[in-house]
């Protein structure tokens, strides 16, 4: 059976099966009823179908049709079967028990005699094959479609086959003794229903699963099995049939016999060995094909990867040197000079001295610093950390510092100034659609008042280390520090003040410098940072900052920063007009 065959050639099969039982069975009712034996039993020295076989048939093969053709009426061929199924029981107990139940006289009341037995009587045989032939019928019609209708099927094809091979070799089963034998139009019948059933039950139920597809099991069923078993059926025929008729001599026929079937036997071999040659060679040729494409594949596929890693490489190559150039314009946006105040004085005269690090941990950093000056007698210190790393929030710095010069007029008060840019990037921000913030802490220092003014936008508090007893404190003020930047369009920050004296020293710095872990997972805490500014308190700016970073590393056990480190102070030379010895 092909892969071709599709669903709709198998109800046709089965159709055609189904309209040519009922076919027979209304046959047999037209002999009997125009007396004319011939159109049942087919040949006059054939028993005759009985008129209650023609009903079961005409019943079994209108519900294999209305199965095929209105599936969705299931109900009325179990019923169908179902009558069928009663009938064969019944004919089955009077032969068994020896009851009456008088199905046939309800057709023939005084049927005539063949041989020994009587006609218009349904074999037990027949009942035993409607027996499997109704079941069938009901399975095919359940509601798990198919399931082991071709089963029974199978048995109403086995039993018919040989029936009709008796017949075929002129020795018809039960003939001349006491039971009914099978009619010849019955077996026919049974053949037909029994092949519908297994063609509707489909290819992929048993036993015609066996037989379809592409896999060599299939392919050597269908090409061998229908010869072999037409063979078997031809070499009987010539023992059992021919022969007696030529009268040849028994042991001639035999050994001819023999011959025909090694022939026979060699032949299949040699069509088997053909036939799965003939796979192997078309699997291997198959395989060589596939193998040289994969070949194929992998050398274009190299080459593809090739070109890709080439292509990589060079879009890594100018990504690299555009965050190079970030990084040095980054860089060259922080203050190279510091200014001086007041502003006409020397830098060894200047009032402020100031210092800064800075240690990015990529190519480009969220921290930065800013120090301009604010009048004639006081400089603005201005120091942020973008949440996160990278290009990000290295563009938000580089906003925010446009934002403290656009409001360049408001750098007096830090409260105000923080304020005006929280209000701008938020803005900004909302209409990007995104969420970032940044902590920023902002101190102006006032030579001429003596007075550090300051604000805090969620930043590590500045140190402020006094001259004379080193004591490094927070530079907070009364109220609570404001939130980061650009998360509250209407935070306020308010301005605190503190008073500083010559000598005092101020350290703005990002929690890159103090969030640092040892191997053992401890924390340098914000606390052990003031410890060590109070250590160091006397010494010059250059090695105060130095010896700060020495203790922040020493307690990590290494050089790098896990975050970026952006560290800016200040020394007070002298307060108004005033020199520091």
């Amino acid at each position: 059976m092909e892969r071709g065959l599709g669903r709709g050639w198998f109800s046709i099969i089965s159709l055609v099966c189904a309209l040519l039982t009922i076919a027979l069975g209304l046959l047999t009712f037209v002999g009997w009823l125009a007396g004319l034996s011939v159109l049942a039993s087919i040949r006059a020295k054939y028993i005759p179908m009985a008129p209650s076989t023609a009903l079961c048939f005409s019943l079994l093969g209108g519900g294999l049709m209305l199965q095929i053709l209105r599936p969705t009426l299931r109900w009325l061929p179990r019923i169908l079967a179902g009558v069928v199924l009663l009938m064969a029981i019944a004919k089955l107990l009077e032969v068994v028990a020896g009851l009456q139940f008088g199905i046939d006289a309800w057709f023939v009341r005084n049927p005539a005699n063949f041989g020994a037995v009587p006609t218009g009587r349904m074999s037990p045989i027949t009942a035993l094959s409607f027996l499997f032939a109704a079941e069938s019928l009901v399975r095919l019609a359940g509601d798990r479609r198919g399931e082991w209708a071709g089963l029974f099927g199978a048995a109403v094809l086995v039993i018919s086959s040989i029936v009709l091979v008796g017949y075929w070799y002129g020795t018809p089963l039960l003939y001349g003794g006491s039971i009914i034998p099978v009619a010849f139009s019955t077996a026919a019948a049974f053949f037909l229903f029994g092949s519908g059933v297994i063609v509707a039950a489909g290819a992929e139920r048993w036993p015609l699963k066996l037989f379809y597809g592409d896999s060599t099991r299939a392919v050597l069923l269908r090409a061998f099995v229908p010869m072999i078993v037409a063979a078997a059926l031809v070499n009987g025929w010539v023992n059992t049939a021919l022969l007696k008729r030529m009268h040849a001599n028994p042991a001639l026929a035999a050994a001819l016999c023999a011959l025909a079937f090694a022939a026979l036997l060699g032949w299949i071999i040699s069509q088997i060995s053909l036939l799965i040659g003939g796979r192997i060679d078309r699997a291997e040729e198959a395989r060589n094909v596939a193998q040289a494409q994969l070949l194929m594949l992998n050398a274009e596929l190299e080459t593809r990867v090739q070109e890709r890693t080439r292509e990589l490489q060079e879009k890594n190559r100018q990504m690299a040197e555009e965050l190079h150039m970030a990084r040095e314009l980054q860089v060259a946006l922080l203050p190279q000079q510091f200014p001086t105040i007041p502003p006409d004085a020397a830098v060894d005269q200047a009032a402020l001295r100031f210092l800064s690090l800075y240690f990015p941990t990529g190519d480009v950093s969220g921290d930065f610093f800013n120090v301009f000056p604010v009048g004639e007698d006081a400089a603005g210190v201005f120091i942020c950390d973008v949440m996160g790393h990278g290009v990000r929030s290295a563009l938000i710095t580089s906003m925010i510092r446009a934002l403290v010069e656009e409001h360049a007029h408001a750098t007096n008060d830090p409260g105000e100034l923080l304020t005006r840019v929280n209000k701008a990037l938020t803005l900004i921000l909302k209409q990007a659609g995104t969420t970032m913030f940044a902590t920023c802490f902002y101190v102006v220092a006032d030579v001429h008042a003596a007075e550090l003014r300051f604000a805090n936008a969620g930043h590590p508090s500045a140190l402020h280390i006094r001259y004379g007893n080193g004591a490094a404190e927070k530079l907070q003020g009364p109220a609570r520090n404001g939130p980061a930047l650009g998360i509250l369009p209407g935070a306020t920050y308010q301005t605190a003040s503190r008073p500083m004296a010559k000598g005092d020293l101020v350290m703005l710095f990002t929690d890159g410098l103090f969030e640092v872990e040892d191997p053992a997972g401890n924390v340098f805490s914000q606390e052990q940072l003031q410890a060590a500014a109070h250590r160091h308190a006397t010494r010059a700016p250059e090695e105060f900052f130095s010896h700060v970073l020495h203790d922040v590393r020493q307690f990590a056990q290494r050089e790098s920063f896990d975050d970026d480190v952006c560290v800016i102070g200040f020394r007070v030379q002298h307060i108004g007009n005033g020199t520091l010895e």
